[in-house]
């Protein structure tokens, strides 16, 4: 589905819808599992929304988003982080037209997943562990399972359908029926989610079966690997360790839980990452200069949270501070956005910006318009950053750290622009330069062939 070019104001209309499966809000499943992940802005949105919500709700019963805006105390631009926030964890869908009335936006609410649900989607549980913590993350996963008991032992007496129910259908009943599913609502689409990291198996599988996990262990948790390897940016080796270390070797099955505390605790940003570059297809990048071509290709090296480890070294802006961190891992999980959009994101706040941190109400700021706009790649992130410059009467070109380039004195773009955005100092060409080389030698030792491996 192709984006709308949207807006929202504080005098566009607003009415509130639920999709069919939605059953309202479970307080403890909220509070527990969703609200770490959640600013407050976005908890009191979903609350407000969830407060509006009348039966057969009709478009011309609409409000206008200043009567949301007095009920939270919050500006527009607040609105619009937090919706996508609600958007991201698929607690909400979000519609919009331009009817008779003037712009009106449809809030659709989702259904919650059960404690249950949210702990085996491997990409949620893995953020909620990193946002809570070891300790209460196991909390939340036993509060999940109290109502358990194991049945292993005992003989399944359960009774099927047709053992219980014998329909005899008419022809009217099957119409009747039929003609009830077109009348339901349609349930919630998958969210879009990037691309999965490539994983070499075949290597993974040698290292770690041969010390003791079970064969089908990787294909069981395959989902799980996925995810932590692209938050992490994690080789295959390393992948390895930290597997066996979570691995009952009596039994050789791999404890999922014990495998996100290990990738929690011992993951940290590498001197070396080798990964080789994502190929970028032609037509993404053929109305980038050469200079732009090498900044995409750059970009596609390496993990987020690595990359964002060699900017800060490269310009001096000492550590990636665990608000980064945590920034990063909400932009991986939440977004559709590629690692490296992800990192060309990181390369326009802190090299073109001269910003020493990404600043979160800054970095959420551009990553929300992106994504509405339909950026994925580098390649889109750096075309979006183009076309926005060649509206201006002095266009300016990103470049790599291998082309030259103009003195850049550029403020946030107008479709990032946020009344929480945190202001930096533009770095001037001679700090632009001096990143560039240090970056540079970086690049150049990790090109060094790793005898290690």
């Amino acid at each position: 589905m192709g984006t709308t070019p949207f807006k929202l104001q504080p005098k566009t209309g607003y009415l509130v819808a639920a999709s069919p499966d939605y059953a309202g809000i479970v307080q403890e499943w909220l509070v527990d599992y969703y609200q770490p992940l959640l600013s407050p802005t976005a908890l009191s949105l979903l609350l407000g929304l969830s407060g509006r919500l009348v039966p057969n709700p009709m478009p011309a019963e609409r409000h206008q988003h200043t009567v949301l805006l007095d009920q939270l105390g919050v500006g527009i631009n607040q609105i619009d982080q937090a919706r996508g926030q609600l958007e991201a964890l698929g607690l909400l869908r979000t519609f919009f037209r331009v009817d008779q009335l003037g712009p009106v936006v449809i809030y659709q609410l989702q259904a919650l997943k059960s404690p249950a649900e949210f702990i085996n989607e491997d990409l949620f549980a893995v953020v909620l562990l990193q946002h809570v913590g070891e300790r209460r993350y196991q909390q939340l996963v036993d509060k999940a399972n109290r109502y358990h008991l194991a049945t292993d032992d005992y003989h399944e007496l359960t009774q099927g359908f047709f053992e219980v129910f014998k329909p005899l259908a008419s022809p009217a009943d099957q119409h009747t029926v039929a003609a009830s599913k077109d009348q339901l609502g349609q349930p919630s689409e998958p969210r879009v989610t990037a691309p999965e990291p490539s994983v070499d198996w075949q290597f993974l599988a040698n290292q770690v079966q041969a010390q003791g996990l079970a064969s089908d262990q990787l294909s069981k948790h395959r989902q799980l690997i996925i995810a932590e390897k692209r938050v992490y940016g994690l080789t295959e080796l390393e992948l390895a360790t930290l597997l066996l270390a979570a691995t009952d070797l009596t039994t050789g099955e791999l404890n999922s839980e014990q495998f996100k505390a290990v990738v929690a605790n011992r993951a940290a940003p590498k001197e070396t990452v080798p990964v080789k570059p994502a190929p970028q297809p032609a037509d993404k990048t053929g109305t980038l200069t050469p200079q732009e071509k090498a900044l995409v290709l750059e970009a596609d090296q390496g993990a987020p949270l690595q990359y964002l480890t060699d900017l800060k070294k490269a310009t001096g802006s000492g550590f990636v501070t665990p608000t980064e961190r945590r920034t990063l891992e909400r932009l991986v999980s939440q977004t559709p956005l590629t690692d490296g959009a992800i990192n060309v994101l990181s390369y326009y706040v802190v090299v073109e910006q001269g910003n020493a941190n990404l600043a979160p109400n800054f970095v959420n700021t551009i990553a929300n318009n992106w994504t509405r706009q339909g950026v994925r790649t580098a390649a889109d992130a750096v075309a979006a950053i183009q076309k926005f410059w060649q509206k201006t009467s002095e266009p300016k070109r990103l470049t790599s750290k291998k082309g030259r380039r103009k003195t850049i004195v550029e403020q946030l773009p107008a479709w990032a622009q946020d009344d929480s955005k945190q202001p930096g100092q533009v770095a001037s060409p001679e700090q632009i330069q001096a990143a560039k080389e240090a970056l540079a030698k970086l690049r150049a030792s990790e090109n060094k062939p790793h005898h290690n491996q």
